[in-house]
């Protein structure tokens, strides 16, 4: 049995649900121990998903540390109760790795070191802490039999050397269970989607919601769960152009942007680790045939203008207007028509020959190992 372990709600991670699709599809069974952390969800009544229940907020930094000790405590306490079932354990970032890398070590269980991000430049951590938290990141990557990173940019981020015999570069494409693209209307207002964590800063979030509430040549339509819950929620109540749908499984919050005429996804450089940026967002909006605005001198920003699938904005609420001032009915079509091209050319068999083939053969391979491999 592969046990998953992240900080973080399982219907709400459409890199989890991929992995879960294609498991299900192998029928290798599978277990989930995450932390619901806003009480975003009920208890669940699924028998394989166990949940850390103590609040905290999301992106409050050291306010969690007590937090974070107690998480981690849990997933050990967890891990304990189905050891004798449990051969591989697929930990998500640095703050689970730790622990489900000690327990893989004492009871000789292969582990998976899943790095959706890195750790420290997600939370601007520098100096002494800074070093050793990046070098521990790195010692259980190149320890770990299996080690995923979401775009091969990474490697340069984490230090990896290329064509490590453990590491597999999954990039986060979804899995294409939607229809084909319908045309959007494209012509004003404007109907921009935003489908993921709804962060305080460093998204371009509030930049988002400031400008699109004092325009009435555009509808704002946003899911999710975060620090701007309730601005956006109190902004739906307020602003008669702003809608907030809550949070969403994966697949309802594609359809959401499906109905939408820009997909927005922001990530401004006052956080280090978004120059390595590998988003959702960006593959969404090639499966959706939509267009996509994001932030220059990120990933997604120099894709976007390369294949000419949407726009790379500066940071901040005046680049957004000026954007706004400028968008044509035909350049949004042909940008979300560019996108969907794009996705056939390259992606749309990606989650087959990727996650349902490489990742699922290395499972195996791990799972079928006699005496797992000490992490």
């Amino acid at each position: 049995m592969i046990i998953f372990v992240r900080s973080y709600i399982a219907d709400l991670d459409a890199r989890l649900a991929k992995y879960f699709k294609a498991l299900d599809a192998a029928s290798l069974p599978f277990r989930f121990i995450g932390w619901n952390k806003t009480g975003a969800v009920a208890k669940t009544s699924d028998p394989r998903v166990d949940y850390f229940e103590r609040r905290a907020r999301l992106g409050a930094g050291w306010a969690n540390a007590a937090a974070l000790m107690l998480w981690n405590l849990y997933i050990l306490r967890h891990l304990l109760r189905h050891r004798a079932q449990v051969r591989v354990v697929h930990a998500v970032d640095l703050d689970c790795a730790l622990a489900c890398w000690l327990f893989c070590a004492i009871f000789r269980r292969s582990l998976v070191f899943d790095i959706y991000d890195k750790y420290t430049a997600v939370r601007n951590i520098g100096g002494l802490l800074g070093r050793t938290l990046d070098a521990l990141e790195r010692r259980v990557a190149f320890a770990a039999p299996l080690t995923l990173l979401a775009s091969q940019d990474r490697l340069a981020q984490h230090g990896i050397p290329a064509g490590r015999a453990n590491v597999l570069v999954l990039e986060n494409v979804p899995y294409a269970s939607m229809p084909e693209p319908v045309p959007g209307d494209a012509r004003p207002p404007w109907k921009l989607g935003y489908f993921g964590v709804l962060e305080a800063r460093h998204r371009g979030l509030e930049d988002l919601l400031a400008v699109c509430a004092e325009r009435a040549d555009v509808e704002l339509h946003v899911a999710g769960y975060g620090a701007l819950q309730d601005d956006f929620s109190a902004a739906a109540r307020q602003c008669a152009n702003v809608f907030f749908h809550g949070p969403l499984p994966s697949d309802q919050g594609l359809a959401l942007m499906a109905r939408t005429d820009v997909i927005v996804g922001c990530y401004y450089p006052s956080v280090a680790n978004h120059a390595y940026a590998s988003p959702n967002k960006y593959y969404e909006h090639l499966l959706l045939g939509r267009a996509m605005v994001t932030t220059r001198g990120t990933p997604p920003g120099r894709r976007v203008v390369e294949h000419g699938t949407g726009w790379a904005l500066e940071p901040g609420a005046a680049a957004l207007r000026q954007w706004l001032d400028t968008l044509t009915s035909q350049a949004v079509r042909q940008a979300g028509e560019r996108a969907y091209a794009l996705w056939q050319q390259r992606y749309a068999a990606y989650f087959q020959t990727h996650y349902c083939g490489a990742y699922v053969a290395r499972i195996r391979a791990l799972l079928n190992q006699e005496g797992a491999d000490v992490a």
